[in-house]
């Protein structure tokens, strides 16, 4: 699966997209490379887009990983937005896995009441995509001939143009 997150810093929100085949690797990458991220706060809001998403190759103990990795703090509100019963399924997983954690989390379907959950506009839209964007994915190839298929977190490095 790829995935990548921007952060929109005047909203303090961070939105997270996969598509493709998901693994609990590339899952778990993503929630270590934000933690890291210095413009990220742990009260963002966050838009996770997993509507793309056909295949989820995750399992239960990933998805425990993922919750114990949670970089969200106390007053972040976070929405998943999902379009298939599995997506749903798992992602009501990872809510439950999450015991008494102090964010909020709500698995949704429709993004208009995943925006508004979040108190965001209707017509609201992430950052443009930035060639530093991070990328996950554990089976990257090469980009570039003098790039090296994924950093050891599972992070592609910044593109050299």
């Amino acid at each position: 699966m790829p995935a990548t997150y921007r952060l929109d810093l005047g909203n303090r929100v961070v939105w997270s997209r996969a598509w493709g085949v998901v693994t609990d690797a590339e899952l778990q990458s993503h929630s270590r490379a934000l933690a890291r991220d210095p413009r990220f706060a742990p009260d963002f809001r966050q838009l996770q887009d997993l509507t793309e998403v056909v295949e989820p190759r995750v399992t239960s103990a990933g998805l425990q990983a993922l919750a114990e990795l949670n970089p969200f703090g106390a007053g972040a509100r976070r929405a998943v937005l999902v379009a298939t019963d599995t997506m749903f399924g798992l992602a009501r997983m990872h809510e439950l896995m999450r015991g008494d954690s102090c964010d909020a989390l709500r698995v949704l379907r429709d993004r208009t009441a995943a925006l508004a959950w979040l108190g965001l506009p209707p017509d609201w839209t992430p950052p443009g995509a930035a060639a530093t964007d991070p990328l996950f994915d554990v089976a990257l190839t090469p980009l570039h001939p003098n790039e090296p298929a994924a950093a050891p977190s599972g992070v592609r490095p910044p593109r050299r143009e």
